[in-house]
């Protein structure tokens, strides 16, 4: 409630357009790749075992190696209830359907060492932290503001030096390689995507989902071991006005989100370490001081990061099985934001149970801890920390139908101390089409 009403705010001090030039292109491309003979696997994936759809007659095997294209279509949908606490009790249902095209630009256009990617999102059903919770840091990572369908990928890659270094151009989800873990993937809360600190910032949110910006990333990778990537996107992804559609407008104010990553992954486990910084180029009201004049005085709006995960139990040296524990920890400028930091720890176990190899087992705890400055800007008294807690299993049923049941307890949602802490219960299914 808090966070919808700040976002509201922010939304109404910035007004975009549509490209309708970028609109065309991606149209155009959809077109392309849709009506191309196409739709390569992975070399020797098994369609008709693997997907629901199956081979369609032959045709994604056969034409993914002439023309070096493979699609994914995927459907997320989630049955959530409040059973106490929060708002008010109640259920929603909510989905998330993916369409993905991943292009070999060598077979497909003569491009050495390129890629081209495109994800299609379309999103529907309920609001249920809106409505029913009200967490600053949601509860469920598939709810969006607005149900709509857009673009959220839409880039080329081109590798360099033995893929070594690589450069990236067009529609980039920072979230998508940046402030990743791999063990936090299972949890539906949203901060097992992009942190909550981050997540909160910007005019209309940063560049990840459900909305993306036009940018560019680079990553240099010397080692299997050691890797430095950064990335530079619109600082205003979307438009806040029209969030319906695809929007890349380089609006006069909007800046640039700049962020770098320098990482170690020491082994072929899980097992990733690595630290942060992100910056906007624009500067943010202070939420409490003013300048001579009585205006908000403008700051820095930046912040570091930090995040580790390590297996440390694998049930045999040449399985993915195993136990996983994960730490995630962000600051974030307590002048112009919510949260200062937040922070997130838990463990991931995959192959919990004997015979099921690939079911994931996770228990994640993540703190979203309010700034001094936002509990004294506020109308009304606020608690500093909003804690969430979820347990969850991933059942893998049969290779394209997964079930998710989940369990998560809220405490003190949207920092509001007349709330009760919220129980939510539910169920996800994933289909890959």
């Amino acid at each position: 409630m808090i966070r919808d009403e700040m976002l509201a705010v922010r939304r109404d001090s910035a007004s975009r357009t549509l490209s309708s030039g970028f609109r065309r292109t991606c149209c155009g491309l959809l077109l392309f790749f849709s009506l191309s003979p196409l739709l390569p696997a992975a070399e020797g994936h098994d369609w008709n075992a693997d997907t629901l759809s199956g081979d369609w007659g032959g045709t994604r095997t056969n034409l993914s190696e002439r023309r070096g294209v493979a699609v994914e279509i995927a459907l997320k949908a989630d049955v959530l209830s409040n059973l106490s606490g929060g708002l008010k009790r109640g259920t929603k249902y909510m989905d998330n359907w993916d369409v993905k095209l991943l292009a070999d630009a060598d077979k497909l256009f003569g491009w050495n060492d390129t890629k081209a990617y495109l994800q299609l999102i379309s999103n529907h059903g309920g609001k249920l932290n809106r409505t029913h919770v009200g967490s600053f840091m949601g509860v469920d990572n598939i709810e969006v503001n607005t149900n709509t369908t857009k673009l959220f990928h839409a880039w080329l890659e081109r590798s360099f030096f033995d893929e070594k270094f690589s450069v990236l151009a067009g529609l980039y989800p920072v979230d998508s390689q940046f402030y990743v873990t791999d063990a936090t993937a299972v949890f539906l809360h949203p901060t097992g995507g992009m942190a909550a600190e981050v997540a909160q910032t910007g005019v209309n949110g940063p560049s990840i989902f459900p909305t993306s910006s036009f940018g560019f990333r680079a990553t240099w990778q010397p080692t299997p071991k050691y890797y430095l990537q950064a990335a530079l996107v619109d600082g205003v992804p979307g438009s806040p006005n029209n969030p319906h559609r695809t929007h890349v407008r380089f609006d006069r104010g909007d800046g640039t989100l700049a962020i770098m990553e320098a990482g170690l992954r020491p082994a072929e486990a899980i097992s990733k370490y690595a630290v942060g910084y992100w910056r906007y180029t624009p500067r943010f009201d202070d939420l409490v001081d003013t300048d001579v004049s009585g205006n908000p005085a403008r700051r820095v709006n930046g912040g570091v990061y930090f995040l580790a995960e390590q297996t440390v139990f694998r049930e045999n040296d040449d399985s993915a099985q195993g136990l996983t524990l994960f730490f995630r920890y962000g600051a974030a400028n307590g002048d112009v934001n919510t949260l200062d930091y937040s922070y997130s720890l838990g463990l991931h176990y995959k192959g919990l149970l004997p015979g099921r190899d690939e079911d994931e087992f996770g228990i994640g705890m993540t703190r979203g801890h309010a700034g001094a400055k936002f509990i004294q800007a506020a109308a009304t008294p606020l608690t500093t920390n909003e804690t969430a807690l979820e347990i969850t299993y991933r059942a893998k049923v049969t290779p394209w139908l997964a079930l998710q049941p989940v369990l998560q307890r809220v405490a003190n949602p949207g920092h509001d101390p007349t709330l009760r802490d919220a129980w939510i219960a539910g169920v996800r299914f994933e289909i890959a089409f």
